[in-house]
């Protein structure tokens, strides 16, 4: 049997845990927008997404926190768990070392991006970045699978199952269907129907009621007074 030493005679490549953190901005106001997180670097000079190589003898987990705290500035909440994308393995990916990114995706609320250090880059509805050009890296294809991973989980016109309100909790509740509907098409970037819209969400969305029992209005908006909304407990 081969001693563990033999290990040694095996190169071993840096390991990355690179974020793509997704919010919709204005989510519940006039004008939401998918954006992702990204920050602009000295040492290559460019905009990268957040990320830093695994140290010995710690997680990926732990990384995928050291991370939110110290390079994006943000205390995450105990419940936070980065969707894994994929591994990212091209040799040639960082010129500066053999690496390898474990890549995962974070969808986030816009509020628990408060301080946050970096970029909102605008998505734009072919699924590229606005306004930060070509991403250091191989960055850009991280943020290309995470786009379409949430994409997937919000896209309801060819699919009958599984989609629910808002999956990843960018709206804050309550919330009315004309809302709710703007935030899944900030999120795919193109128009839903809004009557078969209504009739995919309803099954899964409770109505807010007064403490007189009526179903509870949305005053403050333009247009009639509509019903609010929050997901089915």
């Amino acid at each position: 049997m081969k001693g563990v030493s033999d290990l040694d005679r095996f190169p071993r490549p840096a390991v990355a845990v690179d974020l793509a953190i997704l919010t919709v901005t204005d989510a519940g106001g006039p004008d939401p927008q998918l954006r992702v997180l990204v920050l602009r670097r000295s040492d290559p000079d460019g905009w990268a997404l957040p990320g830093a190589f695994l140290r010995e003898r710690t997680t990926v987990a732990r990384t995928a926190d050291h991370v939110l705290r110290e390079k994006v500035g943000i205390t995450p909440h105990a419940t936070i768990r980065p969707r894994l994308l994929r591994l990212f393995d091209d040799p040639d990916r960082d010129d500066r070392t053999w690496a390898v990114s474990v890549a995962h995706a974070l969808p986030l609320p816009e509020s628990a991006l408060r301080g946050a250090r970096g970029r909102l880059a605008g998505v734009t509805a072919g699924g590229g970045l606005d306004g930060v050009g070509p991403l250091l890296f191989d960055h850009d294809a991280i943020v290309d699978a995470a786009i379409r991973d949430v994409r997937e989980r919000y896209e309801i016109r060819l699919r009958y199952v599984d989609v629910g309100p808002d999956p990843d909790g960018f709206l804050p509740e309550p919330f009315t269907l004309h809302q709710l509907r703007r935030v899944h098409e900030a999120v795919i970037g193109a128009e839903l129907h809004k009557d078969n819209f209504a009739r995919r969400m309803k099954p899964h969305l409770e109505p807010v009621r007064g403490d007189d029992g009526e179903p509870a209005l949305a005053t403050a908006l333009r247009g009639r007074p509509a019903a609010l909304y929050r997901r089915a407990r």
